[in-house]
């Protein structure tokens, strides 16, 4: 995934779970928005987990 901000891909994320929960979609269709949902967890959680391993190291520089 090329560089994006959290809150692009949040927001992103959460566009696609209203396609997801919209109960006038073909249920057949829903597939490929799943996958994409599933990709951008990932994504997000890797940055988190990024973020904190960085936080953490400044605080012990600090300490």
């Amino acid at each position: 995934m090329k560089e994006k901000k959290y809150e692009e891909v949040y927001a992103e994320l959460e566009a696609l779970i209203a396609r997801i929960e919209d109960p006038e979609r073909d249920l057949a269709s829903i597939g490929a928005d799943v996958k994409k949902a599933m990709e951008l967890i990932r994504w997000c959680r890797d940055y988190v987990r990024g973020s904190q391993e960085e936080t953490e190291k400044l605080m012990k520089e600090e300490a």
